[in-house]
């Protein structure tokens, strides 16, 4: 079998500091891999360089060389690489430069100068391929993070690239939609291609992965054929569940006395609006999940409650202003990277009004400590990982004080263990301060969630979580259906 890829690397060191090491990786023609391991182990790293944007893009010394298709990197033209590796970015936004949808989803095709008949048709396969050609007109800036991915995976579509490299494309998509992305890269690879994938989830992967390449501190540890993980080793090297059916609900249903109400509250960002009306009590002691489909108005919700959107209609307990709700209300959003203004992580966590307060500053250096960011405390927020970025700003929200924390999919991204780390201050946080939990994140919701509301254009329903796994996995794996 040809090779499609071939990895022979030495060492890649930024700013004089040792980044990926000893990599020695072949990928053959038509092979699925995934590449995952502890965030901030050095996959992205690793899909930079395999996709040209190291050293195109971004900087550093490469101690090695790079073959695509048997030729090397520094071979290619710029921007001739872009004919055979299609890329999903771990985060969309950075590949975004159309406004529209449909032209974000053709741009490869115009740049390469694909014929007009053919690229029409190449983009409307891509969107029917990926299930958003409704989504054809819309701007993307208006899209939900889950349709923000569908696009980003759509916009590799178009040329029929014959590799294609995904980093954690899984990371914003509910249930049915990581799914459906599984089929759209089985039909994919039934096609030929050549598909290399970083990704912590791994479940919606069985039968589709060849071989799963776990790395940790910047270099392979170990190469496991696909099938051998069924065996137990995914917890052996901390990695996520391969079944979701079998999971457990960890907390009890909430006792405490009631803490936020909200009353009618509809759904609105100006451009949507979601048909049921949001109605539900938050106690004391309670982390509520709330699960829906990709685009139902889940991030619009956490946004009307923290005072970032107004109140088109209904209540809050808390405030109905929206300065009353910002200043009640922290929050982690979901493009975490919005939340990030000061120059190092250590400041970020500090406000001036706490730089002199012993107590706080101890709370601080412990959750950096817990969060595994105390080596990082003096790093620019914008160059840490995808995952500690995450955790950067779930600890944003936990520091600041306020009567509800909202969380919104706080562990796209995360590993395994760094999700338990995640899940246990929230454990903690619930203790003083309400949770609500935006997420498809089964393992993190059975572990930290007593309740979870169900978002349906049919009627919204909260529900305990013990009790209910089996009705909450039929919810996520229906929800597009039901919504």
């Amino acid at each position: 079998m040809a090779e499609s890829v071939r990895v022979g690397l030495k060492q890649f060191s930024y700013a004089n500091t040792t980044i990926v090491h000893d990599i020695d990786l072949v990928v053959e023609r038509g092979e699925c891999i995934v590449l995952t391991g502890s965030s901030g182990c050095g996959k992205t790293t690793l899909i930079r360089l395999i996709n040209g944007l190291i050293p195109a893009l971004y900087d550093g010394d490469v101690d090695g060389s790079i073959h695509i298709r048997q030729r090397r990197m520094d071979e290619y033209r710029p921007g001739e690489i872009a004919k055979y590796v299609g890329n999903v970015f771990q985060n969309p936004n950075d590949q975004f430069f159309s406004k529209t949808v449909e032209g974000e989803v053709a741009l490869i095709g115009e740049n390469m100068g694909m014929p007009v008949g053919k690229l029409r048709h190449r983009v409307d396969c891509a969107l029917h391929q990926t299930g958003i050609a409704a989504l054809r007109n819309r701007e993307v800036r208006q899209l939900s993070g889950g349709q923000k991915q569908k696009v980003a995976v759509a916009s590799t579509l178009v040329f029929d690239s014959g590799i294609l490299v995904l980093d954690e494309p899984s990371a914003n998509l509910d249930y049915t939609a990581t799914h459906q992305l599984g089929d759209i890269l089985g039909r994919l690879k039934q096609q030929g291609k050549t598909i290399i994938i970083a990704e912590h989830r791994l479940a919606y992967l069985a039968g589709l992965a060849d071989r799963v390449v776990v790395m940790e501190a910047g270099r392979i540890s170990d190469i496991i054929p696909a099938g051998e993980l069924a065996h137990g080793l995914e917890r052996r090297h901390g990695l996520r569940c391969l079944n979701e059916d079998n999971l457990t609900a960890l907390m009890p249903p909430p006792s405490g006395e009631p803490a936020v109400t909200v009353d009618n509250l509809r759904i609105d960002n100006g451009s949507y609006s979601f048909p049921s009306l949001v109605d539900f009590v938050v106690h004391r002691g309670e982390c509520m999940a709330v699960i829906g489909d990709n685009g139902v108005g889940k991030t619009t919700l956490a946004k009307q409650l923290k005072g970032l959107l107004p109140l088109r209609q209904g209540r809050t307990s808390y405030g109905q202003r929206q300065r009353a709700r910002r200043k009640n209300v922290s929050i982690a959003l979901q493009n975490c990277v919005d939340m990030f203004f000061s120059e190092t992580v250590e400041k970020e966590l500090i406000p001036r009004d706490k730089r002199n307060d012993p107590d706080y500053l101890a709370r601080v250096k412990q959750y950096l400590i817990d969060f595994e960011l105390w080596d990082k405390r003096t790093l620019n927020p914008h160059d840490l990982s995808g995952g500690e970025k995450q955790r950067l700003a779930v600890l944003i929200a936990l520091l600041e004080p306020s009567e509800l924390v909202i969380l919104d999919e706080p562990t796209a991204g995360l590993d395994y263990r760094r999700m338990v780390i995640v899940a246990d201050a929230i454990r903690e946080k619930i203790i003083t301060t309400p949770v609500i939990l935006i997420t498809h994140d089964l393992e993190l919701l059975y572990r930290t969630c007593n309740t979870v509301y169900m978002l349906s254009r049919k009627g919204n329903s909260k529900h305990p979580v013990s009790g209910n796994e089996r009705r909450i996995l039929e919810f996520f794996q229906h929800a597009g259906k039901k919504l």
